[in-house]
C-alpha cells in the first residue's frame, strides 16, 4: 500500500526564501540520478526571476514538518502559440516512494497548464510535456498515473578527450570564428530557428519571443557565460552553422557542454556539422577539459545520432519524453 500524505506536510507556491532548501532538494535527487549536483543558488535565482516565470502562479512546493522543501512542481509559460507546455515535478529521494506527493503535484500541474489552452489557436492541439530519466522509476510511474503517454527518447552523449582530436575539415569557402555577441546575437537566433525547424517536436515561435528566451539564458549563465565558446561556421558574413557551448555540465567544470549544434538546411550534407564538432572538441581539449557532452533526440530526423557516433561520442544515459493531451486539434509540432 503506497505511503499516504503526511498531515504535517504543507504545500504552497514557492518563494525566494525557499531557494536554499530547493537547491538542496534538487541536488539530492540529481546526486542519486547522475552522481553530480544539478543546480546552484545563482541558477535558481535566475530561473525563478525569469521574465515568463511567476513563482506565485507557476510553482508549488511541499514542506515537511520542519519547513524543509521535499518536493517541487512547476509549469512553464510556453509563450505563443501556447501549444507545447513544459512542466516538472521533483521529489527528494527520501520521499520519492510516496505516491500521494507525486499525484497531488501532477494534479496541480495539469490544472495549471489548462489555463493556457484558451490562449492557443482554436483549432490547435495543446499538450503538456514532462521528461524522466530512464532509470527514474518513481517519476516514470507517476507520469503514467497522471495520464501522460510515452512519445520519445533523448540521448545524453559524451566523448572523452584523452586522445588527439581530428582537425576539422572545412568545405571550401567556409571558415569558423567565435561569436561577437553584440553584433551576431540576432543572426544566431535566426540561424537556430531555421536549423531546428525540421527537428522532432519543434514548435515555431515568434522571433522576438525566441530572442527573449536566448537573452534570458545568457542572463541565467551570469558570470559563467563565455561567448568565446560560441563557434560560428560562416561563408563570408553569413552564418551557415553554429556550435553554442558552455564550460560546465551542472557543477562539473571538467566537462564542456554543447547546448546547440546546427546547420541551416541549405548548407547541410557538406561536412560542416562534423567540422564544427571537431573544432569544438579541439577547443575544449586545448582548454584542458576532460570530456564533452550534449543532449539529442534519439530518432533525430536529420541523422544527428549517426553524426555524433561518427565523431566518437557515446550514449551515457537516456531520458524519456511524455506528453498529455489537453485539447485535441491540429498538431503544430514537427513530427516527421
Amino acid at each position: 500500500m503506497p505511503d499516504p500524505w503526511n498531515e504535517n506536510w504543507s504545500v504552497r507556491p514557492a518563494s525566494d526564501d525557499d531557494a536554499d532548501g530547493a537547491v538542496d532538494m534538487f541536488n539530492a535527487r540529481s546526486q542519486k540520478m547522475y552522481g553530480a549536483n544539478q543546480i546552484t543558488r545563482d541558477e535558481i535565482h535566475a530561473w525563478w526571476n525569469a521574465p515568463r516565470f511567476d513563482l506565485a502562479t507557476d510553482s508549488q512546493i511541499v514542506l515537511d514538518e520542519n519547513s524543509r522543501p521535499i518536493a517541487w512542481a512547476h509549469v512553464g509559460n510556453p509563450g505563443e502559440p501556447y501549444v507545447a507546455i513544459g512542466c516538472g515535478v521533483t521529489l527528494h529521494p527520501e520521499v520519492e516512494d510516496v505516491q500521494a506527493i507525486w499525484d497531488r503535484l501532477f494534479a496541480w500541474v495539469i490544472e495549471r497548464a489548462r489555463d493556457y489552452v484558451p490562449l492557443a489557436p482554436p483549432d490547435a492541439r495543446v499538450f503538456l510535456i514532462e521528461n524522466a530519466n530512464a532509470i527514474d522509476e518513481a517519476r516514470r510511474a507517476a507520469v503514467q498515473r497522471a495520464g501522460f503517454d510515452f512519445v520519445r527518447i533523448s540521448n545524453t552523449m559524451r566523448i572523452e578527450l584523452g586522445k588527439p582530436v581530428p582537425s576539422p575539415a572545412w568545405p571550401e569557402g567556409i571558415r569558423v570564428r567565435t561569436a561577437d555577441i553584440d553584433a551576431d546575437f540576432s543572426a544566431i537566433v535566426r540561424a537556430d530557428m531555421e536549423a531546428f525547424r525540421d527537428h522532432w517536436g519543434h514548435v515555431e515561435q515568434p522571433f522576438e519571443q525566441e530572442l527573449e528566451g536566448w537573452r534570458s539564458f545568457v542572463e541565467r549563465e551570469g558570470e559563467r557565460f563565455d561567448p568565446s565558446l560560441w563557434f560560428l561556421a560562416v561563408k563570408g558574413d553569413e552564418i551557415v552553422g553554429f556550435s553554442v557551448c558552455s564550460d560546465h555540465v551542472a557543477d562539473d567544470t571538467s566537462c564542456g557542454y554543447i547546448g546547440g549544434l546546427g546547420v541551416r538546411p541549405a548548407w547541410r550534407k557538406r561536412g560542416i556539422a562534423l567540422a564544427l564538432l571537431h573544432h569544438t572538441f579541439g577547443e575544449f581539449r586545448r582548454r584542458d577539459f576532460e570530456a564533452v557532452e550534449l543532449d539529442m533526440d534519439s530518432e533525430n530526423l536529420t541523422g544527428a545520432l549517426r553524426l555524433y557516433t561518427k565523431a566518437g561520442m557515446k550514449v551515457i544515459r537516456q531520458t524519456f519524453a511524455y506528453e498529455k493531451e489537453l485539447r485535441p486539434g491540429i498538431d503544430l509540432a514537427t513530427r516527421k
